[in-house]
């Protein structure tokens, strides 16, 4: 059965960014990510906006470009699901998995992660609806661009969405130029295609994740400052 993935590269170049998103406290688009979550989880719709809900999780307050707490959180609250003897304790945790997981389910991490776990136990969810949701989140990223000039990098929202892409273009990277810009960055890497053996480099647009990781630098070092100010 083919599942349409409700984008195309037209539409993708049509609604593509090349500067992250102002980050501001409102966050007044986490309603519509988690109502997209709550619709991808319920109904699996067969025509599902991927590069709009990505968009949207950059705009919400959960957003993490490196997922390494959410990811720690899922796994704790997995274990427990898995290996306590007490109904009421397991209940809350997969409860608590479950909401995790819906926070961060446009996160490539997450949902790799989800994928491994359903596989592993039915009580985490379905596996056919992860490598759904994981297929549709990489297609997006590889209509992006086609990553031969800065114009066309490819666009990623979560540092591990670069390492997939080269998976699927088999592509074998030797050596990462970072680059910055102005407010654009970008990651120019030299390397080589597997299956031909021709030289190319790749280009990776990582505005978003990196302003996001540069704002909370900003931020963790004011209240550093007023903290010390207090004493």
């Amino acid at each position: 059965m083919i599942i349409a993935l409700g984008i195309s590269p037209q539409s993708a170049i049509a609604q593509k960014y090349r500067v992250a998103p102002v980050i501001t406290k409102s966050y007044a688009d986490t309603p519509y990510y988690n109502g997209m979550a709550r619709n991808a989880l319920k109904n699996k719709p067969a025509r599902f906006d991927f590069m709009k809900f990505r968009v949207l999780y950059v705009r919400t307050r959960q957003y993490d470009p490196i997922g390494e707490t959410a990811l720690k959180t899922i796994n704790d609250l997995a274990y427990i699901v898995i290996h306590d003897e007490n109904p009421e304790r397991v209940a809350g945790a997969l409860f608590a998995y479950q909401a995790e997981v819906a926070k961060h389910l446009a996160h490539i991490d997450v949902v790799m992660l989800a994928l491994s776990l359903a596989r592993e136990d039915k009580r985490f969810g379905h596996p056919e609806f992860f490598e759904w949701m994981r297929d549709g989140l990489i297609k997006t990223v590889l209509i992006s661009g086609d990553g031969y000039t800065l114009n066309g990098a490819y666009d990623i929202i979560t540092l591990s969405e670069e390492v997939i892409l080269f998976n699927r273009l088999n592509f074998q990277k030797n050596e990462t130029i970072p680059v910055k810009e102005g407010i654009v960055y970008y990651n120019m890497h030299d390397g080589e295609d597997m299956q031909s053996g021709r030289k190319r480099t790749v280009f990776v647009n990582t505005s978003i994740p990196m302003k996001h990781l540069e704002a909370l630098r900003v931020e963790q070092k004011e209240t550093f400052t007023l903290d010390i100010g207090k004493q």
